[in-house]
């Protein structure tokens, strides 16, 4: 086999390839009458470039891809330039094969004249922009693409939307509450003039003292006006903090009130350590009640309340300075020591010798020695009214004796659970001659039969002897005693008034029994 006749075998192997495939057969029969035809393009690019979708930008992949496909297939430009000299649709070179800013330059081929090379009807920019519009006029909704929702956000409560795409502001209507939140702030001011403004100071405070505290302190933040009319001493005069928590130097501020009746019960008092000079306030009811205070602040507290009228100091820790502080509140009437720890003789004197117009003393439970004792039976004002020393279980009968003599004026008496009372004691608290009101409850050394001889005593109208007889011996009592009522109160007070009655309590609101 030479080389001749293999040539010949690879000519007719073409010949018979070109005559089965389809595209070249077509071409064959066609190629008396040349005209254009994607059939002639044999690579998908070239159909691709002809259809004008070369016009996308493309990427350095595609131009280094570019350059190599022109040079490798430089055979296929006459057939290019062929199909041009029949269609003047089809420009010179496409557009991918012109250098660009993203490919490089190719030296052109000299191409033979031709038609106009003015852009017809098929131009490359043409078939862009209708195609754009196209799409953008049948298929695009505007509200619906990405961009668009986008650009159309706006937060709430700005009343429009901004539509970039058409240039042009819509506006989308607001729910009921942005309404008014946009009508609150665009509000105008009112006209004309304050009619508040024109009332009387009298008038304004006359309106105040109407209000709560806390409300009171608002109107402070009005305006000058009202700030001082809301801190006049009359809308202060009572002061209820009870079950709260004040804060340091609070204390400090709740004085600068100038009230009368102040309520700390039950309350965590800040530390209040004043750096002024002692200055007297118009304080004239104290209620201290189990409130958690330190020692210094509360010697501090005294020394400005000389004024006091009623006290309390309910299971407060005290010592002798405050005992002495204490004291020296003349004025004093009514002192309420129930529980109160680290009373000694020697404070317990300088309160009975300092307040001289004690009437009401309630020391029950205070577990006072023998010494403390002795001094609180010899030193007790003459014109006490009420005494409870309930819970003195070392009380004797001496003492009460005592006690008797020095405080012939008592209306009420308390000796609860002082165990070692006997008939001696009952013979004693005879000699009061104005007893209204007397509890013997759980002193178990009290013979029933004594109790009856009460009766003999005009002026006593309650009898407490709680936790003392059987139900048919407190009946039998009951019918010895008919014009006396006996176990109507089970916790005894400081004062102890008819049954119905009113009283006025330690921090001098009106309450009921």
């Amino acid at each position: 086999m030479n080389i001749n006749s293999l040539e010949d075998d690879n000519k007719i192997t073409s010949n018979l390839d070109e005559v089965n495939s389809p595209r070249k057969k077509l071409r064959l029969d066609n190629s008396a009458r040349k005209t254009w035809s994607l059939m002639d393009i044999k690579t998908d690019q070239e159909v691709l470039q002809e259809m004008g979708v070369s016009l996308l930008e493309q990427d350095e992949t595609e131009n280094a891809c570019e350059v190599t496909h022109i040079i490798t297939h430089k055979p296929n430009l006459k057939r290019k330039h062929d199909i041009e000299n029949v269609n003047p649709n089809i420009n010179s070179s496409s557009p991918r094969s012109r250098h660009s800013p993203k490919s490089p330059k190719v030296k052109k081929s000299n191409i033979s004249p031709g038609p106009s090379k003015s852009k017809s009807p098929w131009s490359p920019d043409k078939t862009k922009n209708d195609l754009e519009t196209t799409l953008l006029s049948n298929y695009l909704i505007e509200e619906e693409t990405p961009l668009a929702q986008i650009t159309q956000y706006q937060p709430q409560g700005s009343g429009f939307n901004a539509n970039t795409s058409t240039g042009k502001k819509s506006y989308t209507p607001l729910g009921l509450e942005e309404e008014l939140i946009i009508s609150r702030r665009t509000k105008s001011e009112p006209t004309g003039c304050d009619t508040f403004s024109v009332l009387s100071d009298e008038m304004i405070l006359s309106v105040f003292k109407w209000l709560p505290k806390r409300t009171l302190a608002h109107c402070m933040l009005v305006c000058k006006r009202w700030y001082r009319l809301a801190c006049d001493e009359s809308l202060w005069q009572r002061l209820d903090l009870g079950n709260k928590v004040l804060s340091k130097d609070a204390l400090g501020r709740v004085l600068a009130r100038k009230p009368i009746i102040v309520r700390l019960a039950s309350t965590e008092i800040g530390e209040w350590r004043p750096s002024t000079t002692v200055t007297q306030s118009r304080i004239q009811y104290l209620d201290l009640s189990m409130c958690s205070v330190d020692q210094q602040t509360l010697d501090s507290l005294l020394e400005r309340c000389s004024s006091l009228r009623k006290l309390s100091l309910e299971s407060v820790q005290l010592n002798n300075s405050t005992c002495t502080i204490i004291g020296k509140c003349k004025n004093l009437e009514t002192l309420n020591l129930t529980m109160s720890k680290g009373i000694t003789s020697e404070g317990l004197q300088e309160i009975l010798k300092g307040c001289v117009s004690l009437l009401s003393l309630n020391i029950s439970w205070c577990n006072l020695n023998q010494e403390a004792l002795q001094v609180l039976v010899s030193c007790l004002p003459q014109k006490l009214q009420r005494l409870n020393i309930g819970g003195a279980r070392i009380m004797t009968n001496d003492m009460v004796q005592q006690l008797v003599e020095r405080c012939p004026r008592l209306l009420e008496l308390d000796l609860s659970d002082c165990s070692q009372l006997s008939a001696a004691a009952v013979k004693s608290v005879l000699n009061l001659s104005c007893l209204e009101h007397v509890a013997f409850s759980r002193c178990y050394l009290l013979p029933p039969h004594v109790l009856t001889k009460l009766g003999s005593m005009s002026s006593l109208q309650y009898l407490e002897v709680w936790g003392m007889l059987q139900s048919g011996s407190l009946t039998a009592l009951r019918a010895a005693l008919p014009g006396m009522q006996i176990n109507q109160f089970m916790f005894s007070a400081i004062a102890r008034p008819t049954v119905g009655a009113r009283r006025t309590s330690v921090w001098g609101l009106r309450t009921r029994d």
